[in-house]
């Protein structure tokens, strides 16, 4: 869109920083400038497509040509101003035990985050003249962790996610795209050294290689993006995850201060337990998780990640909804619950 304004000609310098000023006051704790060009390391992407590593994820391999060239999002782009923010170190888990993903709680980023975003460009605009923008989450076809850490935002560890010194892994990114001739900065240096922990925690093996990631492996995409039954060869290593998975994170030396610090922060209310995902109807899920991340999975997913999870780790409180769960009509959700109660009563009592 176009931004409020009437200067074409802003200083390339005095522009980067009334970016990193407004995103400041917005609330980003790191703000960074790269060129809108082909991202770094883009072959290693298109070989990991072509391999097939990206499981169901069919959008990735569609929008290849448009996570190729921001050009593509915004016509003329030229910069690309990355922008990172924190979320909750808390660890979300249930009173049964059962995990959602810390990145999970509160109202949907992929709205607050755009929202912020866009009155970064919009009062960066009221201050330097007009330009063209688009603002992006990782909803958008953009190669958004390559970015930021061409920014100097971060640098990508050996579990593919984005991290510094400061705050870890524990970041949100969202972009500024712009046709402003924005001055880049310098990279992150790596900084995970010989460190293999997240690799070696990895409770699928997920971990081809540092930075390879098989979705095929990943409890994360299982109860987030992949969409009717999960496999049977899958259900078992759910374990006590409903959407998502941390482990990676959870034992990452950089995250560490970020995770003894927030046992002692004030902590948000449990997510519901295996049998409440069970019991929940589509008003009160809508009331209390229709704004939230949860929505990316949908009332049905979390309930047949649950239903998954309640057989994998033997909870037999969850079983009488997984009885009337297994008679329903939802495909996905009566094979896990089918699945939980053959498991729960197959075992040793």
């Amino acid at each position: 869109m176009d931004a409020p304004g009437v200067s074409e000609t802003a200083d390339r310098l005095v522009a980067a920083r009334v970016f990193r000023e407004e995103a400041e006051r917005a609330g980003f704790v790191r703000t960074g400038i790269a060129r809108a060009q082909t991202p770094p390391r883009f072959e290693r992407f298109r070989g990991w497509i072509a391999a097939g590593r990206h499981a169901g994820m069919k959008y990735l391999e569609r929008t290849i040509p448009l996570r190729a060239d921001p050009a593509g999002l915004l016509p003329g782009a030229r910069s690309v101003v990355c922008l990172a923010a924190p979320y909750s170190a808390r660890a979300r888990v249930a009173s049964d035990g059962s995990e959602v993903a810390r990145y999970a709680a509160g109202t949907d980023y992929h709205w607050t985050l755009k929202e912020r975003a866009s009155a970064v460009a919009r009062k960066s605009a009221a201050r330097i003249g007009r330009f063209r923008y688009r603002v992006c989450v990782d909803s958008a076809p953009l190669a958004e962790r390559s970015f930021a850490a061409a920014a100097g935002v971060g640098w990508i560890g050996k579990n593919g996610c984005l991290m510094n010194e400061a705050h870890g892994s524990l970041l949100l990114l969202a972009e500024i795209l712009t046709d402003l001739d924005l001055p880049p900065d310098e990279p992150a240096a790596e900084q995970c050294g010989a460190c293999t922990r997240c690799l070696q925690s990895c409770p699928t093996g997920a971990f081809l290689e540092p930075g390879l990631l098989d979705a095929h492996r990943c409890i994360a995409y299982w109860t987030i993006e992949h969409r009717g039954p999960i496999p049977d060869s899958v259900k078992p290593h759910l374990g006590e995850h409903v959407f998502g998975c941390d482990v990676c994170q959870e034992v990452c030396p950089w995250n560490a201060p970020l995770f003894r610090n927030a046992a002692t922060a004030f902590a948000d209310p449990p997510p519901p337990a295996r049998r409440d995902w069970l019991e929940m109807g589509p008003g009160e899920w809508r009331r209390r998780y229709g704004s939230t991340a949860l929505n990316r999975a949908g009332r049905r997913g979390v309930q047949r990640n649950a239903a998954v999870s309640a057989g994998a780790c033997g909870d037999r409180s969850a079983r009488p909804e997984l009885l009337r769960a297994a008679e329903g009509r939802e495909k996905g959700l009566a094979d896990a619950a089918s699945w939980a109660v053959a498991r729960l009563e197959a075992a040793p009592r």
